[in-house]
């Protein structure tokens, strides 16, 4: 392997990723504007697919909003997930601006917070009435002994777990304290349709490495700290998520459909008519990302970043987050893994070897297993 590169392979693609340092200072609020926007991604075969997704706006220093490999995102119509890096010790503010045909919201999976008016945790938003349920048949109850069956009436479905920004509107949600560590940003509305469609990305809570930009090649002052006791000189989020493209073309017509019904029973009728929702049940990606970028096995070097070598502890921290519906296994080439923290929490080895004073030796493996939501630290 080269020294140069990091090689990591979720399945069978490899893929290099750059390193950029981020120096941050302390402060005890920031605040992010995003803005949701229906947008659209080019896929290797030349597929362009309908998208919704959060594009950065106003960010006070020192917090940082930027695409996922930490250059400026590219804006318009063009998706990317958004990364968001704040200093640890801070809060942190973002106001949602809502440029969809839909309601929507944001939630930080493992973070506490609340907005404006938000209905809290717990407590989720629900549908107006419960939805009312076709007879089935053998057909589709292959248990039912009579010829049909009628399913019992449901409660009203969850809807979000967070105050809702309207169509054309606004909300903003404050996080105090935020805790450290790496945290999933996904929409809290309708999460199995609005999700793949886009709207994610990542939280990082960290002291970053601090870099001396008048030597050549620049250098490491102070090392980061991800967790206390756990130092790395360069960190890689890495955001994996899948797409399937019928699934979000026909929700993006359906948001565009005058008498569109976003909590009504899908039905080949309204499916046709694009007046209600997919049915995510049928929901089957065929193309997978990192950070946003498809991977293209004809052309893999579209998806390798030149990584700058660490020059301290030679520790390098990735950030592995799982935005998708799906599970992914994610292993680098050549290289174990130390874990460090899973959703934000430390691994028990590492405070007790600390109050021992002992120096932590992390659980190493070749792989993680990353559940839909989940995310592990990790040092290579």
């Amino acid at each position: 392997m080269r020294s140069n590169y990091l090689k990591a392979r979720p399945k069978t693609a490899i893929l290099g990723i750059a390193i950029l340092f981020l120096a941050a200072g302390l402060s005890s609020a920031q605040s992010v504007q995003l803005t949701a926007l229906r947008q659209n991604t080019v896929l290797p075969d030349g597929n362009a697919v309908p998208m919704w997704g959060w594009q950065c706006g106003a960010v006070s220093p020192p917090a940082t909003c930027t695409a996922m490999n930490r250059s400026v995102q590219a804006g318009g119509t063009s998706w990317q997930p958004p990364l968001i890096t704040v200093p640890t010790g801070s809060s942190l503010t973002i106001t949602l601006n809502n440029g969809l045909p839909v309601e929507t919201s944001l939630v930080i999976v493992g973070q506490l917070g609340a907005g404006s008016s938000t209905t809290g945790v717990g407590n989720p938003t629900r549908e107006s009435s419960p939805r009312a349920h076709q007879a089935q048949t053998e057909t589709t109850w292959t248990t039912n002994v009579p010829a049909s069956f009628t399913p019992p009436a449901q409660g009203r479905r969850a809807r979000s777990f967070a105050q809702e920004a309207a169509a054309g509107g606004s909300q903003t949600y404050t996080w105090s304290p935020l805790k450290t560590g790496t945290y999933l940003i996904e929409t809290g509305t309708y999460p199995s349709i609005q999700g793949p469609m886009g709207l994610y990305g990542v939280l990082v809570v960290t002291t970053a490495p601090v870099v001396a930009t008048t030597t050549t090649p620049p250098t490491i002052t102070t090392t980061g700290t991800a967790y206390f006791g756990v130092s790395y000189d360069a960190d890689v989020p890495l955001l994996l998520s899948e797409l399937d493209p019928r699934q979000n073309a026909a929700a993006d017509a359906a948001a565009q459909t005058g008498g569109f019904n976003e909590s009504m029973t899908w039905t080949p009728a309204c499916g046709m008519a694009h007046t209600c929702y997919p049915p995510a049940v049928d929901y089957a990606p065929l193309y997978y990302f990192i950070n946003g970028q498809a991977y293209d096995e004809t052309a893999p070097l579209k998806s390798a970043f030149p990584v700058t070598n660490p020059s301290s502890t030679g520790k390098v921290l990735l950030r592995l987050v799982n935005a998708g519906l799906r599970m992914h296994v994610p292993s680098v080439a050549g290289l174990s893994l130390s874990l460090v923290a899973e959703d934000g929490n430390v691994v028990p080895e590492i405070p007790v070897a600390l109050a021992a004073g002992k120096t932590p030796q992390p659980h190493v493996q070749s792989e993680v297993f990353l559940a839909a939501g989940k995310v592990y630290d990790v040092l290579v």
